[in-house]
């Protein structure tokens, strides 16, 4: 293995597959349903900037568990909520979660890595969410009051509670496409299915299930709220795809150059930076580690095989932390497409704070806990 590329193929491993079309599409048509289907005063009453602060961003910060969406992915969520009057606050801690934690990356770490980096990984991303979304809202509460002023005065966002039943509908239909994106990631289906059967059973289902709610929209809608729905999900897919497209395919071919020596020094290598135990965990291994995490583009749950490989040999348990929470939270693509829906600056803003919360949690385990011994390791003779 000589470049990083070998590493991690952002291309054979997630985009340029079916798993593209099983959980993309899903995702903007969730953030489509949110703009038309759900009422306004739900995310009002539980995202909005008035309401409760623990209930806010407690909901945005295990909103992850139910959802398994990429950096990429969910930013048209982001979008769908932000659009609906959510506080910018809990839609950044939104942002992050999401992707960062759910059930299956904790499992995964847990089964892979060990207890101490799933347990810290599953803790400390709603604590850094919460964080996150707190101080972009102290650092945007002027730009934020303008936009909640004017999200009042549009009838679109208006808070006025809709009528039960119409209530109950929308979550149903909404709580059913969240299934159908769960399925559409449910990877152990491939696992028990010979070839590439199992990635076939999940796009017909997917397709299936978005046809089924289809009919169930124009039944329990009408057809100008069906069509309305197409023309939301569409205008993001319009949006974001060609940008997520271009990044990916340039990080892609980017990282096919990049040396895996320099982040995987060899014992012969003299000078530069070390990050293997101890030296690794100290403060600038962390921090370069947690610059690269949120700038490289990792597939879900690629994340943790990759950090594994570099735990066994490279990486002192200080920068792995760091991969594991800024991998699949943050993203060169999902960096510049939350810029195009919430602004360049804000964006920036998310990227320096993210770096930084992520530097000093991964610097406190590394400091603590010392160094990596895997399961693996302790059967071997003498270890």
């Amino acid at each position: 293995m000589e470049t990083l590329g070998e590493a991690v193929n952002v291309f054979t491993c997630c985009v340029f597959t079916w798993d593209l079309l099983a959980i993309v599409l899903p995702a903007f048509l969730v953030a489509g349903a949110l703009v038309v289907f759900v009422p306004s005063y739900t995310i009002m009453k539980y995202l909005g900037a008035k309401a409760s602060r623990v209930v806010s961003y407690g909901v945005a910060a295990i909103s992850g568990n139910v959802l398994t969406v990429c950096s990429c992915n969910v930013v048209p969520i982001f979008a769908g909520i932000l659009r609906r009057g959510a506080g910018i606050g809990p839609a950044f801690c939104f942002v992050f979660a999401a992707p960062a934690i759910h059930i299956v990356n904790t499992m995964f770490t847990y089964q892979v890595i060990g207890l101490k980096l799933a347990a810290w990984r599953f803790v400390t991303v709603p604590v850094i969410a919460v964080l996150l979304g707190l101080t972009m809202a102290f650092l945007f509460r002027r730009d934020e009051q303008a936009r909640q002023t004017e999200a009042q005065g549009n009838p679109g966002i208006a808070l006025v509670e809709q009528a039960p039943e119409q209530t109950r509908r929308a979550g149903f239909f909404f709580t059913a496409l969240l299934a159908v994106m769960v399925f559409g990631a449910s990877r152990p289906l491939d696992e028990h299915l010979p070839g590439d059967w199992g990635q076939l059973v999940r796009v017909i289902g997917v397709f299936l299930g978005v046809g089924a709610l289809a009919l169930l929209a124009l039944r329990w809608f009408g057809k100008e709220e069906t069509i309305e729905w197409a023309r939301q999900s569409w205008l993001l897919v319009r949006m974001i795809a060609p940008i997520f497209i271009v990044v990916v395919v340039l990080i892609g071919i980017v990282v096919n150059y990049i040396p895996i020596t320099w982040i995987m020094p060899t014992a012969a290598q003299q000078g530069g930076i070390k990050f293997g135990h101890p030296q690794g965990n100290a403060f600038l291994p962390v921090f370069l580690a947690s610059l690269f995490s949120t700038l490289m583009y990792f597939p879900m749950l690629t994340e943790v095989v990759f950090t594994k490989g570099l735990l066994l040999k490279y990486f002192a348990l200080g920068p792995a932390l760091a991969l594991l929470l800024g991998g699949p939270g943050l993203s060169l693509p999902g960096l510049i497409l939350v810029s195009k829906v919430a602004g360049w600056k804000k964006m920036i803003a998310y990227w320096i704070v993210m770096v930084l919360l992520i530097t000093l949690v991964s610097f406190v385990f590394g400091s603590y806990f010392g160094k990596y011994i895997c399961s693996c390791q302790l059967q071997q003779p003498g270890a």
